[in-house]
């Protein structure tokens, strides 16, 4: 057994080539979009990973889809959602090249042209809000003739800043956007298609360096949730990966970073972000690279550690890094089993951080699941639309990047997380399962350009879906079986 072991899940979908159709074959379809040559952009201190001024490409700070305190955005009921009844016409065409999607779903192309998208938020207008890294901007797309697509002519860069990479919510009468040091915002109102003008500092004196992009979410009291990642694969303590929490309260000329509240410590790059509906916080987590322990096996990288679905039930709690790590996949008679918390070898003699510690709920939070190794997610977003099946409802959405720290390269594909009773399922079927991902061999072969970095559900029900390799936004929708 090498990993992979959610993969399974693969048997019970029923494959689609673009829509959902039978089969799981490479198509005769040539993309119409460059498949990337770059390593990866998620997991890892490779130079290669490097964005803005991060060494690794544990890049990415999703912002959720239920931010601020304004009732637009909060999670959509079903009944305001239109397309409540899924019809043939909620697919698009052509469809999305090479794709291989679960039956009755489609993929299409919603906007091109993009220059390095990343972050998305989808305003109470149904506009959706992109950060476009490679410009340090942030632009509106919306479809105003109602094809599917947001064309040159439906689309305005309402804010900039040099090097805005990320983050992006919207809470009361305000815009938010991050660079690696600073957290800034425009007065801002839903529907919006034009310059903002002046932004004003929020929070300054971010730690720089390391993971660079900073994630940014609020809650329904209007309270701000900032993530900062490590500053290396390893860093020697837990003082800098971490989320903090800002009053709702934001004072002219913003606020010190020091001054924010531990909200939780001990998480190497959690970047993705989203509440759900009972208003809990959850994150993805990236883990390390190069995992090796002599005691259990050596190099055991291949599959080792396990990317985390992380519950943030009470603040202040410590959640591992850098002193403990989740397994996946370690060799049979040696492993504990999928989410067995182990501590990092380089720690296991400083008198403090054994297995038996690291298992201790009361010394570190355990994940509530887990992901396949170096598939870097860098999004999370809960399913709140009426146009997807009702089993649907409530079951996490994760954009998976892809990671140079595995062979064969793994990820780039979004998964479906399914919920029961507000927690990841764990009978049939299981929890995780490829949604949108390549119709050729392997996580990127059949001439697969993408890699997805977020995701949020429009207005129409649709998953929105970036690819910072192919410089488009994708949609998701479902035709009917």
């Amino acid at each position: 057994m090498r990993r992979h072991a959610w993969m399974a899940a693969t048997a019970i979908l029923a494959a689609a080539v673009g829509c959902g159709d039978a089969g799981r074959g490479a198509p005769d379809a040539i993309p119409d979009l460059p498949v990337a040559d770059t390593p990866s952009d998620t997991v890892g201190d490779a130079p290669s990973d490097t964005v803005g001024d991060a060494p690794s490409d544990t890049v990415g700070d999703a912002p959720s889809d239920t931010v601020g305190d304004a009732p637009g955005d909060a999670p959509r009921d079903a009944a305001d959602i239109p397309g409540e009844v899924p019809t043939p016409a909620s697919c698009r065409t052509p469809a999305l090249a090479n794709a291989s999607l679960p039956a009755g779903y489609c993929a299409w192309v919603f906007a091109t042209g993009l220059s390095t998208p990343r972050g998305l938020f989808v305003a109470s207008n149904g506009d959706a809000l992109v950060v476009e890294r490679g410009e340090g901007r942030v632009t509106a797309l919306w479809d105003a003739d109602g094809d599917g697509r947001s064309g040159d002519s439906e689309r305005a860069v309402i804010a900039a800043a040099d090097g805005l990479n990320h983050g992006i919510a919207v809470s009361g009468a305000h815009l938010y956007a991050s660079t690696s040091v600073t957290v800034y915002r425009w007065v801002y109102g839903a529907g919006e298609r034009k310059d903002l003008g002046a932004r004003e500092e929020v929070v300054r004196g971010i730690p720089g360096g390391g993971h660079s992009t900073r994630t940014l979410v609020f809650d329904a009291e209007g309270r701000m949730y900032v993530a900062v990642g490590s500053q290396s694969n390893l860093d020697p303590d837990a003082s800098r990966a971490k989320i903090k929490r800002f009053p709702a309260d934001r004072p002219a000329g913003g606020v010190d970073w020091d001054t924010g509240e531990d909200f939780a410590v001990g998480l190497r790059n959690e970047v993705g972000l989203a509440f759900d509906a009972a208003g809990r916080l959850w994150g993805v987590e990236n883990g390390s690279d190069n995992l090796s322990r002599d005691d259990l096996g050596g190099d055991i990288h291949l599959g080792n550690p396990a990317e985390e679905l992380n519950l943030f039930a009470e603040p202040g709690r410590f959640y591992g890094y850098p002193y403990c790590f989740t397994e996946m996949d370690l060799p049979a008679g040696v492993g504990g089993g999928p989410g067995t918390q182990w501590a990092y070898g380089h720690v296991m003699d400083d008198g403090t951080h054994t297995d038996a510690w690291c298992r201790d709920p009361a010394n570190v939070v355990p994940p509530r699941f887990w992901m396949d190794a170096h598939t870097a997610p860098l999004g999370i977003v809960f399913y709140d639309g009426g146009l997807f099946p009702a089993d649907a409802r409530g079951d996490a959405f994760v954009p998976l990047h892809g990671s140079w720290n595995d062979n064969p390269p793994t990820g780039y594909k979004v998964v479906r997380i399914r919920f029961q009773g507000g927690e990841p399922a764990t009978a049939e079927p299981i929890a995780v399962e490829p949604f949108l991902e390549s119709a050729g061999p392997g996580d990127t072969g059949g001439g697969w350009a993408h890699r997805p970095v977020d995701a949020k559900v429009a207005a129409d029900g649709t998953l929105l879906v970036t690819s910072d390799a192919s410089d488009v936004v994708i949609a998701v929708g479902y035709g009917g079986l």
